[in-house]
């Protein structure tokens, strides 16, 4: 174990661009596993590395496990629009009051194994929750998020929220 992390610190300090004395390797190599009662302290002393001026202009790697890509275009080659992010378009549908809808993933497989209770359920479409919809907001242009009005449209009477006094357009009458 010590082994690998001297191999690892002398990597770090024998590659190029980093300038570092013989006399920190001689004190890193001195150095021994120090356990403590939560976590392993691998050095007890640290060596100070100065990079040089290249290194600060070369590009910063990232973790890659972290980085969320959602391929969303804010400059496109040709003209520098933002672009919708198309299979938001295709699976999710903006009612006028601000919620997407969609359908419930895997209604089309395995219908044989399903109760007719279940398959019922699966043809429902379900409200994606406020963070999810503010997400597809910004990753649609505003031709997508403003109002469509469609012939026959059948979402037409899911369109409106009366119940709700932020959606609301008709003032409220209360029941005498």
């Amino acid at each position: 174990m010590l082994r690998s992390c001297l191999r690892s610190a002398w990597n770090v300090v024998s590659s190029p661009g980093l300038q570092c004395s013989y006399a920190g390797l001689k004190t890193l190599s001195k150095t021994i596993l120090k356990p403590n009662s939560h976590n392993i302290s691998y050095f007890s002393k640290t060596i100070s590395i100065q990079p040089s001026i290249n290194e600060f202009l070369k590009p910063q790697a990232t973790d890659i496990g972290f980085n969320q890509n959602r391929s969303l275009t804010k400059f496109s080659l040709r003209k520098g629009k933002r672009k919708a992010v198309k299979p938001v378009v295709k699976r999710f549908y903006r009612l006028n009051w601000g919620v997407w809808i969609r359908t419930i993933c895997g209604r089309h497989k395995k219908l044989y194994k399903k109760s007719a209770n279940r398959k019922r359920r699966l043809r429902r479409h379900v409200f994606t929750t406020a963070t999810q919809s503010w997400l597809l907001d910004k990753m649609v242009t505003k031709f997508w998020r403003k109002p469509r009005f469609y012939v026959d449209d059948p979402y037409e009477p899911y369109h409106k929220r009366e119940e709700f006094f932020i959606t609301r357009k008709r003032p409220f009458v209360p029941y005498n």
